[in-house]
């Protein structure tokens, strides 16, 4: 994909590693998107205090603290949240915890893109290297956008400066978007700490003219217009957000009884969610030290359980999205969980083997398995009003990938009121990695 035609997006994240990157490199970019009319946010993970330009009197910290301020009122950047991690030292700061923080940003503005530095970090910093990974961790689901520099400017600056850029071949480009400097301008002046004797920066500039290239670091998904199952799921999420909208509460506050029989005495580890709802499974694995990723595609409901962990101190990553997508996303990446909770999630037949599938998948060796949903003879009192989405044993038999410890039928017993059953499948991860069937 080339062009200059801006990507798609209502709210911009840009994640950073110091004051000035949002300005120096991502500024012209960051520009035609507010001027696009996204909503255009910022996080930077230091104050940029180890800088060796511009020292003053007062911290240096401080001193750039206030300049970002400044710049990114310039650039249309609405929200900026500063950090106070160490600079220089981000590659020695928990990948997963530079994640989550992330994770909690885009959260928060509802980001559905990423700009980053791309891979290596245009100048191979280890700060804006260990950003641009903490990006791509932290919002898997997430297109991330990398901006990039041609090789023949990096080459340039190089041989000019005895830097260290790093820049992309014609091959390695996606995007070339035609910029307005003047604007990015104005905001790097805000940086005075660390524009004023700068002279590679100017030199970049020049060299680069009024153009931009980028490239995908996660490209965007397809869209609803071109794919009927991605437009049914969005409609679901849309029905679900309603529903729960309209009710203080749509489910108990109890957790599955399921659940608390067969994973009261495993060793807490990572544990994945899966159509999570308001939480009440969550809360109680984080309330016994599982760390909990709650996945659903209803951003009310996820909401919802945010308040409701945060009340209670618990720390639980919650992720809008669609449950294949975010497991294939996870097998992919090579972050596996322990334990896979599916209770009363419902697919279609004809999702449901992939559901399962990318489920295994996700499972680290040995890892745990729970599917608990409605049976057949439920039909009208539980469940969706529609019997091939319920279940009955046999639909739960012969999963790849997996010991069946035990599968069975619970009337009355269960979350089942009065006569109704449950099917309750509880299984064991064995043998390589399920890889996902073509779709």
């Amino acid at each position: 994909m080339s062009g200059d035609r801006l990507p798609a997006a209502t709210s911009v994240l840009a994640v950073c590693a110091h004051p000035d990157d949002e300005s120096f490199g991502l500024g012209a970019v960051l520009t035609r998107f507010a001027l696009a009319g996204a909503r255009v946010s910022m996080l930077c993970f230091t104050h940029g205090e180890a800088s060796t330009l511009g020292r003053t009197d007062r911290p240096l910290g401080e001193v750039r603290r206030e300049e970002l301020t400044r710049a990114a009122a310039v650039l249309g950047v609405g929200r900026v949240e500063l950090l106070d991690y160490p600079d220089g030292g981000l590659a020695d700061v928990s990948l997963e915890r530079l994640a989550r923080d992330v994770a909690a940003a885009a959260r928060e503005v509802a980001a559905d893109l990423l700009l980053v530095f791309d891979e290596g970090g245009i100048t191979g910093h280890p700060d804006h290297v260990r950003a641009t990974d903490a990006a791509r961790e932290g919002a898997p689901l997430t297109p991330v956008l990398a901006w990039s520099l041609p090789r023949e400017v990096a080459e340039a600056l190089n041989a000019e400066f005895g830097a260290g850029f790093i820049g992309r071949g014609a091959d390695g480009v996606d995007l070339h978007l035609d910029v307005d400097r003047g604007v990015q301008r104005e905001a790097i002046a805000c940086h005075a700490s660390q524009a004023s004797d700068n002279p590679v920066l100017r030199r970049r500039l020049e060299l680069q003219g009024d153009a931009e290239t980028l490239r995908w670091l996660r490209p965007p998904a397809v869209t609803p217009s071109s794919d009927p199952v991605e437009a049914r799921r969005r409609a679901a999420a849309a029905q679900w957000d309603r529903r729960y909208g309209e009710a203080e509460r749509v489910f108990t506050t109890e957790p599955s009884e399921a659940l608390v029989e067969h994973v009261a005495d495993l060793v807490p580890g990572r544990a994945v969610d899966l159509g999570a709802g308001e939480g009440r499974n969550s809360l109680w694995l984080a309330r016994r030290g599982w760390r909990v990723v709650a996945v659903d595609a209803s951003r009310v409901a996820l909401e919802r359980l945010t308040a409701a962990a945060t009340d209670e101190g618990l720390a639980i990553e919650t992720v809008v999205a669609d449950l294949t997508g975010y497991l294939d996303a996870e097998r992919r990446a090579g972050r596996p969980v322990d334990l896979a909770l599916l209770a009363y999630i419902h697919p279609a037949p004809e999702e449901r083997r992939a559901l399962l599938d990318a489920v295994v998948g996700a499972l680290a060796p040995g890892g745990h398995l729970l599917v608990i949903g409605h049976h057949r003879s439920s039909l009208g009192r539980s469940g969706p009003p529609d019997a091939a989405r319920l279940y009955a044993a046999d639909d739960l038999r012969g999963i790849r990938g997996v010991e069946v410890i035990s599968l069975e039928e619970r009337t009355g017993g269960s979350d089942a009121r009065d006569r109704d059953t449950d099917v309750v499948l509880w299984a064991r991860r064995v043998g390589d990695p399920v890889s996902p069937p073509a779709r």
